[in-house]
């Protein structure tokens, strides 16, 4: 298991960073600072930070029975009632921490926690509110530097954070009380959503009421479907059982290119390298390689510093879906802004899609309970 973790992991960090952590010259074109190195000592040298209780509401992000983050929309967009709500969504939040002194982030700290809540909660787990109750714990994630030099210790430390997102989702579904639901993630928590699939899910009778799983900012391989007992890649928008997963690249760049280096750094086998990722496009749930037009984005969405959210960019880029990686067409300076070097809108890849991806699992859902 923790060599699967090593391999996975690289190519989480292929989201991450864009390049390989063997590389200084990579690393230094991607402007990785000191603080963005993992830990100088190793993981178990120092105690973790204790585990959370998750029958308490602090222990969570998001809940449908507070007032959180995860409950705005875009401007002009009414959110859903999630009291009423005909699902739910299980949101694991992607790496917000970045530290030298810590393998893991410590899920009591207050101002860590404000800045996962004004960013991935707000802009990620709200587009689910429509559909679904939302719900996201907070946990003991690994830190960014876990990802750019990967090890055993990012291992060990990915293996903390997955037990606290296996305990929370026990809690979960004791709440849950049988009803439909939705997976999400993005970049690390799409990892842990994965192996969450991987253990908790797959051949067992409660994949039976998971609607989809939105396991996006990471690269999938598609034989990974083959052990998961009839849980396949998203080939169309009203699928259910099944798992979108895209990773946003800008047009005339090569993601696959980054994934290879990545991989031929860590020392992959020659089939390992060439195997193929599976990815859908989230402007037509398509899987074909056809561009889709601007018309076909329904918002494009970053709500901006102020309390007020801003209004959704409707019609804003193309899109075309090869061996993983969504291209885009260049989506204007806001956006443009939070690209990491060599095309990689890895920070962007709910925001691009946003309104796309809210109908999106809104139609999932419907679909669900048409069965």
């Amino acid at each position: 298991m923790r060599g699967t973790l090593i391999r996975n992991g690289t190519l989480a960090a292929v989201a991450l960073a864009g390049a390989s952590a063997a590389s200084a010259q990579i690393l230094q074109a991607l402007k990785i600072s000191r603080n963005n190195q993992p830990p100088p000592f190793a993981f178990g040298t120092k105690p973790p930070p204790a585990p959370v209780d998750y029958a308490r509401a602090s222990s969570w992000a998001a809940l449908p029975t507070t007032r959180d983050e995860a409950d705005v929309s875009p401007l002009g967009v009414r959110p859903g009632d999630q009291t009423r709500a005909p699902a739910e969504v299980f949101f694991i939040y992607p790496t917000v921490l970045m530290s030298r002194t810590q393998w893991n982030a410590d899920p009591r700290d207050a101002a860590l926690n404000a800045k996962i809540d004004a960013t991935t909660i707000r802009g990620q787990a709200s587009a689910f509110n429509d559909c679904c109750a939302v719900y996201a714990p907070r946990y003991r994630q690994m830190t960014l530097g876990g990802y750019i030099r990967w090890s055993d210790g990012s291992a060990r430390a990915t293996e903390l954070a997955y037990g606290d997102v296996a305990r929370a989702f026990r809690q979960f579904l004791a709440w849950n009380k049988g009803r439909p639901f939705i997976i999400a993630g993005h970049s690390q928590g799409s990892r842990l959503g994965r192996l969450l699939i991987e253990r908790e899910i797959a051949g067992k009778p409660i994949a039976r009421r998971m609607v989809a799983a939105y396991l996006i900012g990471h690269w999938i391989e598609a034989d990974w479907f083959r052990r998961l007992g009839g849980i396949t890649p998203c080939q169309r928008g009203d699928d259910t059982g099944c798992v979108v997963t895209f990773s946003t690249f800008a047009q005339g760049r090569d993601g696959a290119a980054q994934r290879r280096f990545v991989a031929e750094q860590s020392h992959y086998a020659p089939e390992a390298i060439r195997r193929p990722y599976v990815g859908i496009n989230p402007f037509t749930w398509t899987t074909s390689g056809a561009v889709s037009p601007k018309s076909a984005d329904l918002g494009s969405w970053i709500h901006g510093p102020g309390a007020e959210p801003a209004v959704a960019d409707v019609g804003l880029v193309t899109g075309r879906m090869k061996d993983g990686a969504l291209y885009i067409s260049p989506p204007g300076k806001r956006y443009a802004a939070l690209m990491i070097p060599f095309g990689n809108f890895h920070n962007v890849d709910y925001s691009i899609a946003y309104m796309n991806l809210r109908e999106n699992a809104a139609r999932r859902v419907a679909a669900f309970r048409g069965r």
